[in-house]
């Protein structure tokens, strides 16, 4: 079983059809452990604790494209993330 992150920028309502999807027990090859958002205000975060699923926030506003990236990064390697979903994810 792969561990999944999605990576969100809003309301999360993408997210939202995976955390049903993943309850329903339809979901066999893998389990959603965290969930990045670029927004601290993203509805999608509640979402995410609403699930029990962990959280981060990784801001692109005022950093380098490198810093966010590595940011991001340093979450999926903490988190052992192996599959990476991108549910209305805004940053590039």
């Amino acid at each position: 079983m792969k561990n999944i992150a999605v990576l969100v920028s809003g309301g999360g309502t993408n997210l939202q059809a995976l955390i049903d999807y993943q309850r329903s027990g339809a979901l066999h090859s893998g389990e959603i452990k965290l969930v990045i958002s670029s927004s601290p205000n993203a509805y999608a975060l509640k979402r995410a604790e609403n699930a029990g699923i962990a959280t981060c926030v990784c801001e692109k506003r005022g950093r380098s494209q490198e810093e966010f990236e590595a940011d991001i990064l340093k979450a999926l390697k903490e988190n052992g993330i192996e599959l990476i979903i991108l549910a209305g994810f805004m940053c590039i």
